[in-house]
């Protein structure tokens, strides 16, 4: 059994990280954040720039913690453990900005933004070791797509809640069986919904899984809190009550994620993708195209016209341009 997160347990909004990136492109910080000195300048200029709320911070965590979640996201050129093979230099200078950092700083708007926590998200590999010592990589993100496809192919709805993915999607991996998984997950609706209390019924069962995996009930929680406020970052799903549930625009796109299985082939492929930001289906003319027509025809289901005219789609950036005006429309509309 495996327990994973993605994203950052410190800070929880995804969005405010692009704000902390803007502050720090316009600084002297890039490369300079290490030591007590480097964690007090850098909290500093997240509090100058109203990012975060100074207070008293007599250890400068926040600058700690802010330099770790890019660095993990892919957003900073992370540090190179030194028991790798790999030099800093491979990577990127260390703490320094990245492309998809870059990329993040440089969008205007909210889909743009999302496609670019989707690439850090898709970038993430999380290692498990099987019963017989051998380890293999899974994308925690593609898992979680496939598990809410699975269980929109059981139930009809793509969505889970939130004690769903704390102790059935983030304690499960590409290694287990799909179907089994949402299985799963609707055995625990049941007997949630069957329950008199769902208040003692959701304690108990976070007693059980601490028990099981030996860790504090609370952590379940936690960890779950995080994945939900960075898989909704990617645009990808949306809220359902406490839970999440897939955008029904994006759902070809989702599926298209999942038929993605691949791994990277070493460590060096997995650091310089997620520093460049991983590659995505849309990336491809062919597939770029199909989904861009597929957003076409939901917003003329919307009873929004949309016409490409003589708009150059020759390019996956020419299409991303126009699709990323769609999604902004879809969105707004919502709203």
């Amino acid at each position: 059994m495996t327990l994973w997160y993605i994203g950052n347990t410190s800070v929880r909004s995804a969005f405010r990280l692009r704000d902390g990136l803007v502050a720090l492109s316009t600084s002297y910080l890039q490369g300079n954040m290490r030591g007590q000195d480097g964690d007090r300048a850098f909290r500093e200029l997240l509090g100058q720039h109203g990012i975060v709320s100074l207070g008293t911070d007599e250890t400068n965590s926040v600058g700690r913690k802010w330099r770790s979640a890019l660095g993990k996201l892919g957003f900073l050129y992370p540090e190179i453990p030194s028991s790798t093979t790999i030099r800093q230099e491979d990577i990127g200078a260390m703490d320094t900005i990245t492309p998809n950092g870059w990329r993040l700083i440089r969008s205007e708007t909210v889909p743009a933004m999302q496609e670019c926590f989707l690439r850090s998200l898709a970038a993430q590999y999380i290692e498990i070791r099987n019963s017989d010592g051998q380890s293999t990589w899974f994308s925690p993100l593609r898992h979680t797509l496939a598990v809410l496809l699975e269980v929109e192919r059981q139930t009809g709805v793509a969505a889970v809640n939130f004690i769903e993915m704390a102790l059935n999607v983030q304690t499960t991996s590409s290694a287990d069986n799909i179907v089994t998984v949402a299985e799963r997950i609707i055995a625990l609706r049941n007997e949630r919904n069957a329950a008199e209390s769902k208040r003692r019924f959701d304690s108990a069962k976070y007693e059980e899984a601490g028990i099981a995996f030996d860790l504090k009930a609370s952590t379940f929680r936690d960890y779950a809190d995080a994945n939900l406020r960075y898989l909704k970052a990617t645009g990808l799903v949306q809220n359902r009550g406490r839970g999440i549930a897939l955008v029904p625009e994006k759902r070809l796109f989702a599926e298209l994620m999942t038929r993605d299985t691949s791994a990277p082939a070493s460590e060096l492929e997995r650091f310089t993708t997620l520093c460049n930001g991983a590659h995505l289906p849309t990336d491809t003319q062919n597939a770029a195209l199909n989904v861009l027509h597929d957003l076409i025809s939901q917003l003329s289901q919307m009873g929004i016209p949309f016409i490409l005219g003589d708009r150059p789609v020759g390019t996956p950036a020419d299409i991303a341009i126009i699709r990323h005006e769609i999604e902004d429309i879809i969105f707004k509309q919502k709203e």
